[in-house]
């Protein structure tokens, strides 16, 4: 048995600008200007949801709160409700009261051929869709054991045949279900790095409301977006860093950027349309991860890792996400992007069926040093596997976690008989490296820099404004 290796090669990286646009001010400005503004009545541009056709109620009111609908789940067959106080049930658009609970009662509502048949104690009815309303808005409601604020809507689900259930809250009580979740519980010394992961995901929501429109909520519960575990376990430390930024978003150009963070980089951010078919993002551009030092994240669990398939475990992994990596690319902009999927072996192969392993080899590196470009051989041919998306294909096979944890890694193969027998990917780092690092965004604030700081070392160009929060 022989072994090759396939180095890495960092390509260049972007240096650090180390300076702001010169309107830029520090946090403790910029919340006296958040003040005034919220006084006043006057802010920054404000976006909000739209409707999306499918029943879903408006979740902006002209001069109210800024509203956040959030996808918790579809395809849900039947769904039981609770609260913890009384609350109404709510019917379409106009939003009749049509039913009560007392909080203990369950609501229950299922899927029927044109909208949501509902139930609570002896009163039942149907609509296009409902919406569970604690009358106390300090009140919770209740599904599958965790509790929300705000409100809950149940509908039809878009292209399914079950219920999507969402929650519409105000977009600071959303924040405190998602800040202790993203980046977790530190102490205060690490306060700084939690008012940066506030504004952060602060802006990440206001970019993508109506992002999801056509599922009828904003943004995903979950890594599709941001992870959201509602009023549970809310952190106090992370709602006073939510508190002490409030209203502050990051902007280039006038519009909210797109603030993708991740946990480990791994010594050195992703360029964006490297990794994704997204446009290019000034502020979104690959850098080290340091400042005359060590990189920030180097102290992760997850800075260096090793994974390793036999022959037998990758083909049949392969067997299922190759084709899946196929249809994810097949949507015109992805496969604009992405380029040549596949390279058949010879005449008539069916290139879902990849057949056994013959070789992995890295053919294009990204500017932080991602894998940009893997050509993985089969018996049917080559699938040519761009991007982040090669840890969907590459998955542990103890699943373990769910996708490869970086495309920031080498492979080395151990051959017999000229194919591969072993499969090991040597890497650094946990996500897709674009944005902020939340475990270097922790040692920064450890290390003594602010908030703002933290926030112009991972979207350099980006500037603090107020957003109108009314």
């Amino acid at each position: 048995m022989n072994r090759r290796r396939e180095r890495f090669r960092a390509g260049p990286i972007d240096k650090y600008s180390g300076v702001w646009p010169a309107r830029t001010v520090v946090l403790a400005a910029v919340v006296l200007v958040v003040v005034a503004v919220l006084t006043s009545g006057c802010g920054g541009r404000k976006r909000v949801s739209v409707d999306s056709g499918g029943g879903v109620l408006p979740a902006q009111v002209p001069g109210g709160p800024v509203l956040v609908r959030v996808g918790l789940a579809e395809e849900q067959l039947e769904v039981g409700l609770r609260a913890t106080g009384p609350c109404y049930v709510l019917a379409d658009r106009e939003r009749r009261r049509v039913g009560r609970s007392d909080g203990h009662t369950p609501i229950t509502a299922r899927r029927t051929a044109t909208g949501v048949s509902w139930s609570v104690g002896g009163d039942q009815g149907r609509a296009a869709t409902i919406v569970v309303q604690p009358i106390d808005p300090a009140s919770c409601v209740i599904w599958e054991d965790q509790q929300y604020r705000g409100e809950l809507i149940l509908f039809p689900t878009v292209d399914g045949a079950g219920l999507t259930v969402a929650n519409l809250v105000e977009l600071e009580a959303y924040l405190c279900g998602v800040v202790p979740w993203e980046i977790g519980r530190p102490q205060r010394d690490a306060l700084a790095a939690l008012e940066a992961q506030a504004i952060a995901a602060r802006t990440y929501t206001i970019s993508h409301l109506g992002a999801r429109q056509q599922r009828g909520f904003d943004v995903w519960a979950s890594v599709m977006d941001q992870v959201y575990r509602g009023s549970a376990d809310e952190h106090a430390l992370c709602n006073e860093a939510i508190a002490n930024t409030s209203g502050l978003v990051l902007r280039h150009g006038g519009d909210e950027i797109e603030a993708y963070y991740c946990s480990t980089c791994g010594g050195t951010t992703s360029t964006v349309e490297e990794v994704w078919p997204r446009a290019a993002r000034p502020y979104l551009r690959s850098r080290t991860d340091a400042r005359n030092g060590p990189r920030f994240c180097a102290g992760s669990k997850y800075y260096d890792w090793r994974v390793s398939w036999s022959r037998q475990q990758l083909e049949q992994i392969l067997a299922r996400t190759l084709p899946e990596y196929l249809d994810y690319m097949s949507n015109d902009a992805r496969a604009a992007w992405a380029g040549t999927l596949f390279t058949p072996a010879r005449g008539a192969v069916d290139r879902r069926r990849p057949g056994s392993l013959r070789d992995l080899t890295i053919v294009q590196r990204t500017t932080s040093g991602r894998i940009g470009r893997l050509d993985i051989t089969t018996d049917a041919g080559t699938y040519h596997v761009r991007g982040d998306r090669v840890r969907w294909v590459l998955p542990p096979a103890d699943a373990n976690p769910v996708i490869l944890r970086s495309a920031l890694f080498d492979v080395e193969l151990d051959l017999a008989d000229g194919r591969p027998a072993r499969v090991t990917a040597s890497g650094h780092g946990f996500g897709h490296g674009v944005g902020m690092c939340q475990v270097g965004a922790l040692a920064m604030a450890r290390q003594g820099y602010s908030s703002v700081q933290i926030l112009e070392h991972y979207y350099a160009g980006a500037v603090l404004e107020p957003v109108d929060l009314r």
